[in-house]
Formats: C-alpha cells, sequence, structure tokens
C-alpha cells in the first residue's frame, strides 16, 4: 500500500507542476480564468471521472 501511495503522490505532484506551468505561459485574464475553472473543479471534489491528463505528445 505505502507503494501506491508513493505513485499516487509522485504522479499528482508531476500533474500539479505541468499545470503551473501552462498556466505561467498564459496572459494575465486567460491566467484567471483558467485558475478560476481549477478551483472550481477542486471545490466541487475530484474523482477520476473528473480529472483528465493530456500528453504533450497526444496520439490522434
Amino acid at each position: 500500500m505505502q507503494e501506491n501511495y508513493k505513485d499516487y503522490y509522485y504522479c499528482i505532484q508531476l500533474v500539479l507542476d505541468n499545470a503551473k506551468k501552462r498556466i505561467n505561459l498564459l496572459n494575465n485574464p486567460d491566467k484567471k480564468c483558467v485558475l478560476e475553472e481549477y478551483k472550481e473543479w477542486i471545490n466541487d471534489g475530484l474523482n477520476k471521472h473528473t480529472v483528465l491528463l493530456l500528453r504533450d505528445d497526444p496520439i490522434i
């Protein structure tokens, strides 16, 4: 169980770091909009059905 916890923690940290980097690339109005959207998602509660991970090189 401890090993799974480390994997989850690593994945969550990676997602948050990636989100911060992407948000910082935006101009101020867009940045504020995306931050508000993240706040709504977090306040509504996250579950496995509401989290979408996008790859840098999506396979179409």
